[in-house]
């Protein structure tokens, strides 16, 4: 029997049917195409909000009984900002940027007035939601790891969220997006937030510096919008310390040392791997980022300002006393520590092949706490190691361990640097491999005579 004529049927239901029997034999699947018609005629009949437009990707799912339809959920992209959902991730301008494709907004929740009932609407609302990664996924290509959605706050108490485990988190500040994507117009009706995690990592996944590989599908690594990974006020700050940098160019230069370097620095905290990726980065900034970061304004009298070119990067970096720019760093970050965005951090960075950088990062927060310049030309991959290397070591000699733990990959599994460690008041974690075959035999053999989880015996 077609679902439009089921829908249409105006018979009421029996009182046996008004019961919990009902509600546990609920189902929910995807709309078919040829009934999405017939779902929005129904919005457009039912829900206050009409049946709204469709824009990125979205999702219907029907929550039917026995074939007859009960409720009717509208998924679609996440809000572009939300300042109570980024404090309650707490992801990085850069990571929502990329990101938000893993979160997904309920855009509209219709019960069917013919068919409501007690509990239907958080029944309902929890079956979609058990569902959704799924559907999405057979849909899209991956799965969502957090959902939210929006109640009026002067119609709606939002009872059926709270029921279905849904937590607040805030009020909007009353502006809806419009047919522009970076256009928002004040519309006066603040609503209230809810969020929804679909994922027991939800936070972990959102926030770190690797997506694991089956939710790559949803992240955008070449966002249109390039967001800065700091605050304005964080950025004025920068700027301000890296103009103490001794600038090695020739007195007749266009671009200002605290604006190229404050490029280069938004660049490396934004993810970007070398200088043209960089350069890139710059050019995708919109007009107040531009300004913040010093950028010049346009030539012949036009409007904006214009990007530092590759060139003037490429001749900054060339010359620049690695050293000074890493002095420089520590101090601003030192000065910034518990301040800076948890889910920032600066690990092995290349500059294409004029830098490479290294720094020692948090592990809970990721942020940076010091950095260095590992190699200004690693040419070669033994160039690498061994500045690498180097570079560990001068973090360990500058850099306040006591109580620290500092855990590193197998090349810096090497006595000189866990001696350095120790000395300065810290304990080690370094990964063995086979670049220490004694070692590395001695403790295949002590894990294989006895379990490191068991107490030593005397």
């Amino acid at each position: 029997m077609n679902s439009k004529n089921n829908n249409n049927d105006n018979e009421n239901w029996s009182e046996r049917e008004l019961g919990s029997v009902v509600l546990k034999e609920l189902e929910v699947r995807v709309a078919e195409s040829q009934e999405i018609e017939h779902v929005r005629e129904l919005l457009g009949q039912e829900h206050y909000l009409g049946a709204g437009r469709d824009v990125g990707r979205t999702l219907v799912q029907l929550v039917h009984h026995h074939q007859r339809w009960v409720a009717i959920l509208v998924w679609g992209p996440a809000a572009m900002k939300l300042i109570d959902r980024e404090e309650w991730i707490g992801w990085t301008h850069t990571q929502r940027a990329g990101r938000l494709g893993l979160v997904v907004q309920n855009r509209r929740f219709l019960v069917l007035s013919e068919t409501r009932m007690p509990n239907l609407a958080s029944r309902a609302l929890g079956l979609a939601l058990r569902a959704l990664p799924e559907h999405w996924e057979g849909k899209h290509g991956y799965k969502p790891v957090l959902a939210e959605t929006f109640t009026d706050i002067e119609s709606f108490e939002g009872t059926c969220y709270k029921a279905a485990g849904w937590e607040p988190c805030g009020v909007s500040k009353g502006f809806g997006r419009e047919h522009r994507a970076d256009f928002y117009q004040e519309h006066k009706r603040p609503k209230k937030l809810w969020l929804k995690p679909l994922s027991r990592n939800t936070r972990v996944i959102l926030c770190a510096r690797d997506i694991p590989a089956n939710y790559r599908a949803g992240v955008n690594e070449a966002s249109p919008e390039r967001a800065l990974p700091l605050k304005k006020q964080q950025i004025d700050s920068l700027r301000e310390a890296l103009r103490q940098v001794p600038d090695p160019r020739r007195v007749n230069r266009t671009w200002s040392i605290s604006t190229l370097l404050t490029l280069l620095c938004m660049g490396l905290l934004a993810g970007r791997k070398n200088l043209a990726e960089i350069h890139r980065f710059g050019q995708f900034l919109n007009k107040q980022q531009r300004q913040w970061l010093g950028f010049l304004p346009k030539r012949n009298g036009l409007q904006g300002y214009r990007a530092p070119s590759y060139q003037a990067l490429y001749n900054l970096v060339k010359q620049l006393d690695p050293d000074a720019l890493a002095a420089t760093l520590n101090s601003w970050l030192a000065s910034h520590c518990g301040t800076l965005p948890r889910a920032l951090a600066l690990d092995g960075k290349y500059v294409r092949d004029l830098v490479l950088t290294l720094a020692l990062s948090e592990h809970e927060s990721g942020a940076p706490v010091a950095m260095t310049i590992a190699s200004k030309e690693p040419k070669t991959e033994k160039a690498k190691t061994e500045g690498e290397l180097t570079a560990g070591k001068r973090l360990y000699a500058t850099t306040d361990l006591q109580g620290a733990t500092i855990t590193a990959d197998a090349l810096h599994c090497e006595r000189e640097s866990m001696h350095q460690v120790v000395e300065k008041g810290g304990d080690f974690l370094f990964q063995l491999k086979n670049n220490q075959p004694n070692a590395l035999e001695r403790a295949v053999a002590t894990v294989a005579a006895t379990s490191p989880l068991l107490p030593a015996k005397h």
